[in-house]
């Protein structure tokens, strides 16, 4: 009898990896919000690994009149994002299954683009490189209007 390489339990429920579904189609780079709010007019790169916090981000960003570009779930996929559009400002988790976020942070900083970080790892300064400690960062669970605001602030 051949086993399979790795066993799973069957009591872990495990989360599609793919994109929040947009309210009107599109080809994967947000849509513009559906009501205008205090983000209008603002494009706003979410990078979060865990489906339903990204969900969550983009529908909030979104009811206050922001555009999404991703969510992107891994570093490959939020660069090659940025190299097709710049965004207003980011908002980037600072691990994302394993693989951190800050050469990300640095090509936004090149770019002029503010940025946050939202993350579980907001109080762990080791973490974070030199060039990353001035960075405001958010604790996850990140409350809306705490974001909001965040990103408000952050808005050139």
């Amino acid at each position: 009898m051949t086993r399979p390489a790795v066993l799973r339990d069957p009591r872990v429920l495990l989360f599609p990896a793919r994109r929040a579904p947009h309210r009107e189609g599109g080809d994967g780079t947000g849509i513009q919000g559906t009501t205008k709010g205090p983000m209008s007019g603002m494009t706003v790169l979410v990078v979060e690994d865990d489906f339903i916090v990204a969900y969550d981000m983009q529908m909030m960003l979104e009811e206050q009149g922001a555009r999404v570009l991703g969510p992107a779930h891994s570093l490959a996929e939020a660069k090659a994002m940025l190299a097709k559009e710049r965004p207003t400002v980011a908002v980037l988790d600072v691990n994302l299954n394993g693989e951190y976020v800050f050469p990300l942070a640095d090509e936004l900083r090149a770019k002029d683009v503010p940025f946050v970080f939202a993350t579980a790892y907001a109080d762990e300064d080791r973490l974070f490189p030199q060039a990353a400690r001035g960075v405001p960062r958010l604790a996850k669970p990140v409350l809306p209007n705490v974001l909001i605001a965040q990103l408000m602030r952050l808005k050139p």
